[in-house]
């Protein structure tokens, strides 16, 4: 990848973090809508379920009253009082349609139960997996966004790095200048031509007399000519 594409990924990146931060917040907000959902279908099934409960006990009550009512056709046939049997066998007639109602209302019930149960399940297993996508996602974004802050700010140091160097340099040849003038004034004031602090032209002219005079013993006595 050229430089110029390198640019453009960087850039495309620095724009889409932006848009990232608003796409977290929209995937945070469908998931809570989603669990609002959750929450409203579990409902429903808890409703179902308790009138498929009370059914089954309004169930259970009028089977017992349908013993009760043979029971008493048969007290009235043993006594002979068939009118009295008639009577209770109808009230059982109508009793066992009753029943008869509650049962199809029951099996309506166990039917929507199940398959608000079987809603819920999926939907709980659907959130659950958006929910994994979605922190994957978010943590892959985070990592991602990590990289390219280190490697700004690696570059950065580099930059930084690099600058300082070239004033380190700098400052090295400035410093390599000044000891040279340094050591050529030193020089200058050894052979007299520079005065050191406070010295006069006559001792200027004596020491050069005596540095000429100290240099020219190294090839033998020297005369002095009165």
């Amino acid at each position: 990848m050229g430089i110029a594409a390198r640019l453009r990924a960087v850039f495309r990146a620095e724009r889409g973090a932006r848009a990232q931060a608003n796409l977290a917040e929209d995937l945070d907000g469908v998931y809570r809508r989603q669990l609002a959902q959750l929450q409203q279908v579990r409902r429903g099934v808890a409703d179902v379920t308790t009138s498929r409960k009370r059914v089954e006990v309004r169930l259970r009550q009028m089977r017992t009253q349908a013993d009760a009512l043979d029971q008493q056709a048969a007290d009235a046939v043993a006594r002979g009082d068939d009118a009295a049997a008639r009577t209770v066998l109808g009230r059982k007639v109508t009793l066992e349609a009753g029943i008869a109602d509650l049962q199809e209302r029951h099996a309506a019930l166990a039917a929507e139960e199940t398959a608000l149960g079987d809603a819920a399940t999926s939907l709980e297993d659907a959130i659950e997996d958006f929910r994994t996508r979605k922190d994957t996602l978010r943590a892959r974004h985070a990592a991602a966004t990590a990289r390219v802050e280190v490697t700004g700010a690696g570059s950065g140091i580099t930059s930084s790095m690099s600058q300082v160097n070239q004033q380190m340099a700098e400052a090295e040849r400035h410093t390599r200048e000044l000891e040279a003038r340094a050591d050529a004034v030193d020089e200058l004031v050894a052979e007299g031509i520079i005065a050191r602090p406070g010295e006069s032209i006559e001792d200027i002219e004596k020491r050069r007399f005596d540095a000429e005079l100290d240099g020219g013993t190294d090839d033998g006595p020297h005369q002095i000519s009165q």
